[in-house]
C-alpha cells in the first residue's frame, strides 16, 4: 500500500451486476450504472455523496435471494381486484400499487411508489397482465377477479436485500487484498453477523504483515417487525454480539433516514453515510466530533422512537450509532469505535487511522535503507544509524506539525546480532492526541466582594 491512501476505502456487496475484479467509483452518479441496485451501490452513493473519495469496489452477484412479504390490501379498498408480486428482490424495498384510475385490465390505471419515490400512472396491461418494476427485479400480476380495480384501491408489499454468503464476502476482501490498494479500510454492505464479524477481525490481523494497515467495517441488522427497540437493543447487545474483540472491526448498528440528490428519503443503516463522513475527515477527526457537523444527508433518527437508552445498550456493546444532541440540530455519529476491549488505545477509528498513517509512512521512509549495509558493534548490534533513525522519524515530525500526534520518536532497542539476523528492529512510539468526550463543569455563584476566584 501506498503513503497517500488518506480517505480512500474498498468496499464489497451484493449488486444487480456483479464485477469481474475491482471497480472504481469517485462519482456518485455513475455507481448504479455499473453495479445495479443493490446494497453495495446503497453504501457506494451514500459515502460519495458526504465526500470527494475513492471507492473500490468487489460487487457480488450474492447466492442467498431476498424475500418477499405477503400482499396487504388497503384496509378502505372496494374493488375486488388482487395483485401478486413475482421475481426476486435486488434490494430492500417499501412497495405500494395505488389505483388511479378504475376499471378492468387496459383499462384501470395505476401508479408504483418505491421507498416513498412515485412512478408514473401506468395503465393496468391486458394479457398477462404483467408490469417488471423497473430496477428492483420485481413483477406485479393484477388479477381483476370478477369484478375490477376502483380507485383509490392500494396493495402494499416489502422485500428484503439478497445477500452473499460468508464466503462469498471473504473470497471478495481477498480480491482486495491481492490488488494491494492504497486504502485505509474495507465496508462490506448488507447485512451480517458475528461470524463474519470474526472473520474480518482476523483478515485485519493478517494483513498487517503484509503492510497492509487497514480495519473493516461492518454492518449490523436492523429491527424485526415482530420485536420492540429494547428487544432489538438487547439482541445485538447479547447474543448476538458475541465474543469479537478486534482493534480493527467497526460495525455500525445505527439507521437514518436518509436524502439522496433526487430528493427521495429511504430508511437506511449508517454504513454508507459513515464511510462518507469518515472519508471526509482528516485521520485524526473523530467521526463524532460535534464541530464538523453531523451526518450529511441524515434527515431523521431510525428506527422510529429510538432513544438514548437504546443507543446507549448499543454503544456499550461496541457497535457505532447514531444520535441527536440536545440544543443541536442535526444527527451526529454517537462514537467511532471499534469492536475492542475495554480501554484500548486503539478503540476510536481516528485512533486507527492515525496509526495506519504512521505506519504507512514510516514503512515507505525506510525502504530506503533496505539491504544497505550497517556497521556492527562489539556486541553484534547495529551502529551508526542516527540517518535512519532520523529518516523514520520524519513522517511522525510532519504529523506532529500538522496537529496529527502530540508526539512520536523511534528506537532502536540494544543488543541486536545484526550479522546473524540481517534485520534490524525498531520500535516506534506514538503520543497520541488526547479527546474531550466529555464536558464537566461546576456552576455557582460568586460574590466579588469577597476578592476569592476558585
Amino acid at each position: 500500500m501506498g503513503a497517500a491512501s488518506t480517505g480512500s476505502f474498498a468496499a464489497t456487496g451484493v449488486a444487480a451486476i456483479p464485477s469481474n475484479g475491482v471497480v472504481v467509483f469517485t462519482d456518485p452518479g455513475e455507481v448504479e450504472k455499473k453495479t445495479g441496485d443493490g446494497p453495495l451501490r446503497d453504501l457506494i452513493v451514500s459515502a460519495l455523496s458526504v465526500a470527494k473519495t475513492t471507492v473500490y469496489a468487489v460487487a457480488l452477484e450474492g447466492t442467498v435471494a431476498g424475500t418477499v412479504s405477503s400482499v396487504a390490501a388497503g384496509s378502505a379498498n372496494t374493488g375486488s381486484g388482487t395483485i401478486a408480486v413475482l421475481g426476486s428482490p435486488r434490494n430492500e424495498y417499501d412497495i405500494t400499487a395505488a389505483i388511479i384510475k378504475s376499471g378492468g385490465l387496459n383499462e384501470a390505471a395505476f401508479r408504483v411508489t418505491v421507498d416513498g419515490a412515485e412512478g408514473k400512472i401506468i395503465t393496468v396491461p391486458d394479457g398477462d397482465a404483467e408490469y417488471a418494476i423497473p430496477g428492483t427485479g420485481l413483477t406485479i400480476r393484477f388479477a381483476p377477479g370478477a369484478g375490477m380495480f376502483e380507485e383509490g384501491d392500494t396493495f402494499t408489499f416489502s422485500s428484503t436485500e439478497p445477500r452473499a454468503t460468508n464466503g462469498e464476502v471473504l473470497e471478495a476482501v481477498e480480491t482486495v487484498l491481492d490488488a494491494k490498494l492504497a486504502i485505509e479500510w474495507i465496508a462490506v454492505a448488507g447485512v451480517s453477523s458475528e461470524p463474519l464479524w470474526a472473520a474480518l477481525a482476523v483478515k485485519a490481523e493478517g494483513a498487517e504483515p503484509a503492510y497492509q494497515y487497514l480495519f473493516f467495517i461492518a454492518q449490523a441488522r436492523g429491527k424485526h417487525q415482530n420485536e420492540t427497540l429494547g428487544q432489538w437493543a438487547m439482541a445485538l447487545a447479547g447474543v448476538e454480539r458475541g465474543n469479537t474483540a478486534s482493534t480493527r472491526l467497526e460495525v455500525c448498528a445505527g439507521w437514518i433516514e436518509e436524502a439522496d440528490a433526487n430528493g427521495q428519503a429511504d430508511e437506511r443503516n449508517m454504513t454508507g453515510a459513515y464511510c462518507g463522513t469518515l472519508a471526509q475527515r482528516d485521520v485524526r477527526q473523530g467521526p463524532d466530533a460535534v464541530r464538523y457537523g453531523g451526518i450529511k444527508a441524515a434527515t431523521a433518527l431510525k428506527p422510529d422512537g429510538i432513544n438514548d437508552g437504546h443507543i446507549e445498550t448499543l454503544k456499550n456493546a461496541g457497535y457505532v450509532t447514531a444520535r441527536k444532541i440536545t440544543g443541536l440540530n442535526g444527527i451526529y455519529v454517537t462514537s467511532g469505535q471499534m469492536m475492542s476491549e475495554t480501554g484500548s488505545g486503539y478503540g476510536q477509528a481516528e485512533r486507527r487511522r492515525v496509526t495506519g498513517k504512521a505506519c504507512r509512512q514510516i514503512r515507505a521512509a525506510q525502504l530506503f535503507y533496505l539491504n544497505d549495509v550497517v556497521k556492527a558493534g562489539a556486541d553484534g548490534s547495529p551502529e551508526g544509524l542516527d540517518m535512519f533513525i532520523a529518516q523514520s522519524e520524519n513522517p511522525l515530525r510532519i504529523m506532529k506539525t500538522g496537529g496529527e500526534i502530540s508526539d512520536g520518536y523511534v528506537v532502536i532497542p540494544p543488543g541486536q546480532n545484526i550479522l546473524s539476523t540481517k534485520t534490524v528492529r525498531a520500535k516506534i512510539r506514538i503520543v497520541p492526541l488526547g479527546k474531550m468526550s466529555c464536558i464537566e463543569n461546576e456552576i455557582a455563584c460568586s460574590n466579588p466582594a469577597l476578592g476569592v476566584k476558585e
